[in-house]
């Protein structure tokens, strides 16, 4: 695995990749980084070529004021560009949690573009319009735990509070995590884009739940039984509403399935994407 910056439309960006296959791109969620997928990239890698960038305000990338846009807008604004400036023209695509509604919607923005959807732990995806406010401001509270006071401590208490287990935790990813922490305008840039998220209003036109028949190609859905972030039932009802797709559900697995079952995901998801 590598890592690169590239300049989007003025935003230094931090992406990792490996591989030499079709492309594929990992969305990770919201208020963390790319290395959310560290156990992921190079077994992925043997089949593709993986892309995962720090989303706009994430990570080591960098952020600008939303004036008034929708997070939502302003991160699938600059995912597109970074696409772009990539250079990518056709791609598979994967995203977790917040970034699986990204991913979904990168779908529906370029359709001729995706050759088939991943969608990983999706309440942004399959959240009820009606618990929308709720959900995020669960999610808002457990992140700002850790960013209004990073320690170590901290990033691991977070991050344990939405794993099943929390010996699944990646050391290496919680390190990375109090690294982003520390920078200046990772605060104010999460604080930003999760209010944007909790104002019902402003981003109504970014609600996947209620697009999923719009979902044309195929689809895998991966969730935890467990995951106290998206409730198994919505993942459930959810999917069978999404015409062309199946769904996986992992055991003693909470919202990182990722990182949490590394070995049956990357499994999973290849045989997924090769398949004809």
């Amino acid at each position: 695995m590598r890592a690169a910056f590239v300049d989007v439309d003025g935003i230094r960006t931090r992406y990792l990749y490996e591989g030499d296959g079709p492309p594929l791109l990992l969305a990770h969620g919201l208020g963390i980084s790319a290395d959310c997928w560290l156990r992921n990239i190079d077994a992925l890698a043997k089949h593709f070529s993986v892309f995962a960038p720090d989303l706009f305000g994430h990570g080591f990338t960098g952020f600008r004021d939303l004036a008034g846009q929708a997070g939502h807008g302003a991160i699938l604004e600059h995912y597109m560009a970074w696409v772009d400036t990539l250079g990518l023209d056709e791609y598979y695509a994967c995203g977790s949690s917040y970034g699986a509604g990204i991913s979904s919607l990168l779908y529906l923005e370029r359709p001729e573009r995706m050759k088939k959807l991943v969608v990983v732990g999706a309440s942004s995806v399959f959240r009820p319009s009606s618990d929308q406010q709720k959900g995020f401001s669960k999610s808002y509270e457990n992140a700002t735990s850790a960013l209004r006071n990073p320690t170590l401590e901290t990033c691991i208490k977070r991050m344990a509070n939405v794993c099943y287990d929390k010996n699944f935790v990646d050391d290496a990813f919680m390190l990375v995590q109090l690294s982003t922490y520390a920078q200046a305008h990772i605060l104010p840039a999460y604080e930003a884009i999760a209010q944007a998220n909790m104002n019902v209003e402003l981003s109504a036109p970014y609600r996947m739940v209620e697009k999923l028949e719009q979902v044309k190609l195929p689809t895998q859905v991966i969730t935890g039984r467990e995951d106290v972030r998206a409730p198994l039932q919505n993942a459930i009802d959810g999917q069978k509403r999404i015409p062309n797709s199946e769904i996986v559900i992992f055991d003693k697995c909470g919202h990182m399935p990722m990182m949490e079952h590394a070995d049956l995901f990357n499994e999973t998801v290849t045989e997924f994407l090769l398949r004809n």
